[in-house]
């Protein structure tokens, strides 16, 4: 069954139609039937508000706009100069209009166009409905404005060269008047810095709780044996750790968390790693396995683009797999500013997008029970 305004006219005037001949007629008019009476009368009110909330979601906003506009000024031609566009596009939206709502919305003469009934009803919703458009279109520029200041971001450098760019592009582009700083360091520093108030927000790994911080999950990393491509390169398969510790290694220093990973998993297993060279820079790291002299473990994430240009070959470490846990970390007691708290949104958008296009191997902590 379709409903329009112009249906709800006649079930109105047939209300009303009913109640005179009633009196006229001399009957009783019981205080329970005009009671129903007035029952139903709100309750066709209630649906014709949510019949013309249906009609103008799917209206388009131009056609809302051009009868909202003739309604005004009561002529074509006088909306055609305000809206500088054609007299006849401006009629044929209003056609278009009337022939999706089955009813005239306007009575034409000479002088000009006046509403018909179901026009009055129809600009009494769509006057609310396009204000509260407006009104939220006004929130959101002024949401965007609002958000202004610096935000000091800390990661550790694995982390920053893969997702720093991207993050930044992403928050920029939202949110144009606040100033970034990325601090590349090692968690135990962050963390720090987090305490003497020198950086506002921060991803690092490990899930140990810290005084006066809040952690939040984040994601859990997969870890990747990485060779450089041709005759020696990793099998697309994925690889033990034994196999792995076969190789001679290039790791960061005995001070990074991903080195006293891989060396409590070998002493676990009673396995000797042979590192000749150490260096904590990632873009170090990767050069020298480009360069054959040596495979490195690192997160899908850190060698992507390589991979994906074949200048690096990436494999699964299993039994066991290696993997590292990343966390957002906050300081408490602080009040995050707005700004603080909007890249904390954009950062945990990203990451999810990252690890949904399959750009960083891992699986995101939120979607796991108890991740911390």
């Amino acid at each position: 069954m379709c409903f329009t305004p112009a249906a709800f006219s006649t079930s109105k005037t047939s209300c009303c139609q009913f109640t005179a001949v009633s009196v006229s007629m001399g009957l009783p008019l019981l205080c329970g039937v005009a009671s129903s009476v007035r029952q139903a009368h709100r309750r066709n009110i209630q649906l014709l508000d949510e019949i013309c909330r249906i009609y103008i979601a799917a209206m388009d906003l131009r056609q809302l706009n051009t009868f909202m506009q003739v309604a005004e000024l009561g002529s074509l031609s006088r909306a055609s100069d305000r809206l500088r566009v054609a007299q006849p596009a401006l009629s044929r939206q209003i056609r278009l209009l009337e022939e999706e709502l089955k009813t005239p919305l306007f009575t034409r003469h000479g002088r000009g166009m006046v509403l018909t009934h179901a026009g009055e009803v129809l600009r009494g919703r769509a006057s609310s409905i396009l204000r509260q458009i407006e009104e939220t279109r006004a929130d959101l520029i002024t949401e965007a404005a609002a958000v202004r200041g610096r935000v000091v971001f800390g990661m550790p450098p694995t982390v920053g060269d893969v997702l720093a760019t991207r993050l930044i592009e992403r928050f920029l582009a939202l949110y144009p008047q606040v100033t970034l700083r990325v601090v590349p360091a090692f968690s135990g520093y962050l963390l720090d810095w987090l305490h003497s108030g020198e950086v506002d927000i921060a991803v690092v790994y490990g899930t140990e709780q810290g005084a006066n911080i809040r952690f939040s999950p984040l994601l859990v990393e997969n870890l990747c044996f990485v060779t450089a491509t041709g005759p020696d390169a990793v099998p697309h398969h994925a690889v033990s750790f034994p196999d792995v510790v076969q190789h001679r290694l290039v790791l960061p220093g005995p001070q990074h968390g991903l080195r006293i990973l891989v060396e409590r998993e070998a002493r676990q297993r009673g396995l000797t790693l042979d590192i000749p060279v150490e260096a904590d820079a990632l873009q170090v790291l990767k050069g020298l396995v480009q360069r054959r002299l040596g495979a490195t473990i690192l997160p899908l994430a850190a060698v992507h683009a390589e991979v994906q240009a074949g200048l690096l070959a990436a494999a699964p470490i299993i039994d066991p797999h290696l993997s590292r846990k990343l966390v957002v970390a906050q300081p408490l007691g602080r009040q995050a500013s707005h700004a603080v708290r909007r890249f904390a949104e954009v950062l945990r958008d990203e990451v999810t997008d990252m690890v949904s296009s399959k750009v960083w191997d891992g699986q995101l902590l939120s979607s796991m029970p108890n991740p911390l």
